[in-house]
């Protein structure tokens, strides 16, 4: 197989861990946990980032889900474009995917700097906000591979 057409597929894989990673914002983001050890959730990632059920939102995490929106499209119009110009779209996509998996790991600490929910000290990350930024630093990962083999090439 050729240079050109690994990056496509590559292109494309990178963008399908970013489709991956907003999908995976449907689940809990995080909790509060009581002295008891029980839970209660705070919401989805797009509730708590958008600003739902009575929160504000969220300004870093609206950035982190637009940075992986970003990084899906840069991803396969990378993969598809040919030589440096490639790899600069693939540098600047696996930046911002791993921009937003960075925000998702804050997320707890930029929810709490906006709204209160009551026992600050008790708030846990869910898997909503662990799955979506370890998704969308595997779509980074494998756009700066991407974008290695085109400057490569």
């Amino acid at each position: 197989m050729n240079n050109r057409k690994v990056n496509i597929i590559l292109g494309i894989a990178g963008a399908v861990l970013g489709i991956v990673s907003v999908l995976t914002m449907l689940a809990t983001c995080f909790g509060v946990s009581d002295s008891a050890g029980h839970s209660s959730s705070l919401g989805t990632c797009y509730n708590v980032a958008f600003g739902a059920q009575g929160y504000s939102a969220v300004p870093l995490l609206v950035i982190a889900f637009v940075l992986q929106i970003i990084g899906c499209v840069l991803s396969v119009v990378g993969g598809i474009l040919p030589g440096k110009i490639a790899a600069i779209l693939l540098g600047v996509g696996g930046l911002s995917f791993v921009l937003g998996g960075i925000f998702w790991f804050m997320a707890p600490s930029a929810f709490l700097g906006i709204n209160d929910p009551g026992a600050a000290e008790n708030v846990i990350l869910g898997t909503g906000s662990i799955l979506t930024a370890v998704f969308s630093l595997g779509g980074g990962l494998v756009t700066f591979y991407t974008a290695f083999r085109a400057f490569r090439a």
